[in-house]
């Protein structure tokens, strides 16, 4: 598994036991402090084993006649791959390597949120077909934040108290008379406010760069969308947040993923000269890359409401 010595384990960590132990030559006594010889022990096991039972045979069909194919192996007995973690390496490379989703990736080997995975660490890969090993899901559903508590409608509001009857209602400040102006007094000159500003946009995220959609959001097939834009135009945060990964794709091409509030992740992949490292705090709009050169001049944008990913578009201005 990677594990040195002494390293203490994460609970719901995914730990792969040895088919078998190979055994050694010698093995010191329990008691005595002697030792004892295997090979003479295997010697005399055989010495007591029963005699092999009788072979029996059975006739092959005739000539020109098939034989019955062996039938396929299940896929639930598939034994799943194991990968090791290089340095690197993310759970969305390695997701992409095997061609596996990313939610799978995670409810089998109990990965958080963030997918965060460590050098070294041994990760089951998904088989198709295959339910995750007992605990992986259940660890994964533990780091998920709770649910809201639902608020019936009216509770917790106060109910406004009517004004009685008795009492006037205070007088409107826009009710009261203006006082005469002096015929002495000239005119005070109105300012000229311009046109109207534009109402500030109710969209949740802003578009990362300034471009064209080349490629749109389908569910399973392209979990973002490609937006085009000039060679080195630079790539905004569409939201206010954390930088909680940059990592490289398996061509070594930047990723940078960013966590927001209400478990919502942004990811920037396909971008150059990232200025921004893990755990900064960024703020709507803020640059944090470029785009790179040539027919790659296009960010990979994606939204994730913790492990699904959703259509960008629906969060864009």
């Amino acid at each position: 598994n990677g594990i040195e010595q002494g390293v203490p384990l994460r609970q719901n960590e995914i730990i792969a036991l040895p088919g078998s132990v190979s055994a050694t030559t010698t093995t010191t006594a329990a008691a005595g402090g002697g030792t004892t010889d295997i090979t003479a022990l295997a010697g005399s096991a055989i010495a007591r084993a029963p005699a092999a039972p009788t072979v029996r045979t059975a006739a092959l069909p005739p000539a020109g006649q098939a034989s019955p194919a062996p039938a396929p192996a299940s896929p639930a007995s598939a034994e799943p791959v194991r990968h090791r973690v290089e340095r690197g390496e993310t759970a969305y490379t390695i997701s992409r390597l095997y061609n596996v989703p990313l939610k799978s990736l995670a409810e089998w080997n109990g990965l958080g949120p963030d997918f965060a995975v460590r050098e070294g660490q041994f990760l089951l890969i998904p088989v198709g077909r295959q339910s995750p090993p007992r605990g992986t899901t259940t660890a994964a559903a533990a780091v998920q934040p709770a649910p809201k508590p639902v608020t019936p409608p009216g509770a917790g509001s106060p109910t406004p108290t009517p004004p009685s009857a008795a009492k006037p209602l205070p007088q409107d400040e826009a009710a009261k008379p203006l006082p005469a102006a002096s015929a002495s007094a000239p005119a005070k000159p109105v300012a000229d406010v311009g046109k109207p500003t534009q109402t500030a946009s109710t969209s949740r995220l802003e578009t990362p760069v300034l471009g064209s959609i080349i490629r749109g959001y389908s569910k399973g097939k392209n979990d973002g969308i490609n937006i085009k834009a000039a060679d080195g135009a630079p790539v905004k945060a569409a939201e206010s947040g954390t930088v909680a990964a940059i990592t490289k794709s398996a061509e070594g091409v930047p990723i940078v993923v960013i966590r927001h509030p209400d478990n919502l992740l942004t990811v920037y992949a396909n971008v150059t000269a990232v200025s921004v490292s893990k755990g900064d705090s960024v703020r709507r709009g803020q640059q944090i890359a470029k785009l790179r050169s040539g027919d790659e001049s296009y960010v990979h944008f994606e939204v994730r409401n913790g492990f699904e990913s959703v259509d960008p578009t629906s969060y864009l201005n």
